[in-house]
């Protein structure tokens, strides 16, 4: 019995003496010091040379320069004068570049909240409806073109929003509040039509309150100005 087990003690000493030779002969010589520097330099990217053929680097990214767009046919350039509140609720006042024609427009609270931060070039405390919607368009790479009112129908308005991205350029439907506050947040034109300033223009006389506007003359009946 012990006659065995020494047999098997030698032959194992054997075999892992064998195994660790072998291993050592299998494994490459430790490099010098100078082999190994040469190896890391030959593995860093090498600059392309200037002469005919050398790939080229792509360019820089850089941001499109914002180009004022053109004012559509049949619209006229206004800007918000205030958001004011008034018997019926908050509006949100449009003029004209010489400040003597308007459209006050009804909005919700929440809509008027960002309208107002916005003319104030101020940040809510958490970030708005409509600050999430400048944040995604960012991460996008697109933006706010321009916003128009397009039409009054059944006293209420319609909307558009242009937007510019790699894409190309598309229009969405929007309630002109939503529409309003984006350009702000934008720096964005606004346009209006002009057959909606025929229909619910007001003349200005110099006030911010909504109540205060005086109705152009019109042999047709004017419909209410309503909320979006």
């Amino acid at each position: 019995m012990m006659k065995t087990a020494r047999r098997v003690l030698a032959v194992g000493s054997i075999g892992a003496v064998a195994v660790a030779a072998g291993c050592w002969r299998r494994s490459p010589p430790e490099p010098s010091p100078a082999e190994t520097a040469a190896t890391s330099a030959s593995a860093l990217p090498q600059a392309p040379s200037s002469g005919a053929g050398a790939p080229s680097s792509p360019p820089a990214a850089s941001a499109a320069p914002a180009i004022a767009p053109a004012v559509p046919e049949g619209y006229t350039t206004m800007t918000v004068r205030s958001v004011t509140p008034t018997a019926a609720g908050e509006a949100v006042l449009l003029v004209d570049a010489e400040s003597k024609l308007g459209i006050p427009i009804f909005i919700g609270g929440t809509e008027a909240l960002s309208i107002r931060v916005r003319m104030e070039k101020r940040e809510f405390v958490r970030p708005l409806t409509h600050d999430l919607y400048d944040r995604t368009l960012q991460k996008l790479g697109g933006r706010v073109e321009s916003v128009r009112v397009d039409k009054l129908l059944e006293n209420t308005y319609h909307g558009t929003v242009v937007l510019l991205g790699n894409g190309g350029r598309s229009e969405l439907d929007a309630r002109p509040s939503d529409a309003i506050a984006l350009a702000l947040g934008a720096g964005a034109p606004i346009f209006v039509a002009k057959g909606v300033l025929e229909r619910a223009g007001l003349r200005v006389d110099g006030s911010d309150d909504a109540e205060r506007f005086l109705p152009l003359p019109t042999p047709d009946k004017r419909p209410d100005p309503i909320t979006l």
